[in-house]
């Protein structure tokens, strides 16, 4: 490891990731509660509006003779 600069970061990449990283951690902001298997707490809804919302994959969900599931 002596003399392979390659092995390390250096100082202004560290520097570069804290000014990204600290103020997410310094947010204290309570995460909003929603029930385990869910697609996550009602307040998500607004992240996704422009798109026409969220798509859960397992509604409708058609079943294919090689689903082990189908069986």
């Amino acid at each position: 490891m002596r003399g392979d600069g390659t092995l390390f970061v250096r100082e202004d990449a560290v520097e570069a990731a804290w000014a990204i990283v600290d103020p997410i951690l310094a947010n204290e902001a309570a995460p909003h509660p929603y029930e385990p298997g869910s697609l996550g707490p009602a307040q998500a809804d607004r992240l996704a509006l422009d798109v026409g919302g969220w798509h859960n994959p397992e509604e409708n969900k058609e079943s294919s003779p090689d689903d082990p599931k189908a069986a």
